[in-house]
């Protein structure tokens, strides 16, 4: 069974990409940073997620620049996996003047269903260099015997 990816939408995604389609149409800001956000700042992120299926158990490699580990929960619950946290923006200089900010900030949520035949209590977070690796192992298949029935 492959794994399920879940989103949270946020409310004005499909203004958001009505906006982002008419800028590439007309290869210009057409409407400007002032329509309903600055690209990449008030909008929900979401971590890209790489997920591979090798050696017997699932592996999850999630992007999560700027964060460390006690920013970051994960849980698996009710045949979910969930990755959620925050990035806070850093206000160590103040004297600075941006013109535009592009990193997203905020809080994110991630879920991806799970198979019923992981090893749940085996599931394994590894957090270095930015990069979130899950492993969840998968529980070998139960063969079951053949049985001949004799007919009557």
């Amino acid at each position: 069974m492959a794994i399920a990816l879940f989103k949270r939408k946020e409310p004005f995604g499909l203004l958001n990409n009505f906006e982002r389609d008419i800028d590439r149409w007309f290869g210009e800001d057409w409407f400007g940073d002032d329509f309903l956000f600055a690209k990449g700042t008030e909008e929900l992120w979401y971590p890209p997620v790489d997920i591979e299926e090798k050696d017997g158990k699932y592996v999850l490699k999630a992007e999560l620049p700027g964060l460390k580990k006690e920013d970051i929960h994960v849980e698996l619950k009710d045949g979910y996996l969930t990755l959620r946290g925050e990035r806070n923006m850093e206000h160590e200089d103040k004297k600075k003047n941006y013109h535009r900010i592009e990193r997203a900030y905020g809080s994110f949520e991630r879920s991806f269903r799970v198979p019923e035949n992981v090893k749940e209590k085996d599931v394994h977070a590894i957090f270095r260099d930015g990069i979130l690796e899950l492993t969840v192992p998968i529980m070998e298949d139960v063969k079951h015997k053949a049985i001949d029935i004799k007919i009557e």
